[in-house]
């Protein structure tokens, strides 16, 4: 049962969750116990000196290893030392990669979601594109929701924003923390007035409709 679509940290029951990596985790014992992997081309780790070989290593996994669910996390970040045409350009190598591969997109996404809306309006994928570590406020999430987003929490998030969140657009990671998905999906279900139990069943039939239907 998938339940943490998005960590950096496998826990002891690796079928559990989804590990996020990059060209430079391929060495990390990780990368070969992870049961189920998602890679991109993170734009912190990007130079236009490394964008192509970053390419060439994410298509070749997405057509070799059975293990990949989704492309990402890959994205735009305004706040990061990246020239942002060629975070733009290695985001549409990705967007185009899911699309060939029919597997979600996973997003990271600082100060730049006019310009995701406006590439997903212009590339129209057919793929689900998800937020990563979502901790916008209510306002953003209804705009992202209207514009066909998934919205994926960790333990920080807005209260207000994740009430307005609808069940079957709704996902938990753990991301980079310490924390346990256990204590995010109970953080979430507090916030929102449902049972631990009846969110987690919602949450790994969202997980297993994005990532296991083909």
């Amino acid at each position: 049962m998938l339940l943490d679509v998005h960590t950096h940290h496998l826990p002891p029951l690796p079928e559990t969750a989804l590990w996020s990596c990059c060209m430079q985790d391929r060495d990390l014992p990780a990368f070969e116990q992870a049961r189920w992997i998602s890679p991109g081309i993170h734009p912190w780790y990007l130079s236009s000196g490394t964008l192509d070989r970053q390419a060439e290593w994410l298509e070749s996994l997405l057509a070799g290893d059975a293990r990949v669910l989704a492309v990402g996390e890959s994205g735009l970040d305004r706040l990061c030392g990246t020239p942002f045409d060629v975070q733009q350009e290695a985001f549409r190598i990705s967007v185009s990669l899911s699309e060939r591969y029919r597997i979600p997109l996973v997003i990271h996404a600082v100060k730049s979601f006019n310009e995701l809306v406006a590439c997903k309006k212009e590339t129209n994928p057919s793929q689900p594109w998800i937020i990563h570590g979502f901790r916008g406020k209510k306002e953003l999430a209804a705009s992202l929701l209207r514009h066909g987003f998934y919205l994926s929490v960790g333990d920080k998030f807005n209260a207000e924003a994740v009430k307005i969140v609808p069940s079957g657009r709704l996902l938990a990671e753990t991301d980079d923390k310490g924390c346990n998905i256990s204590e995010v999906v109970r953080k979430l279900a507090e916030v929102r007035g449902e049972t631990c139990q009846a969110l987690r069943t919602v949450l790994s039939l969202n997980a297993a409709h994005l990532f296991f239907k083909r």
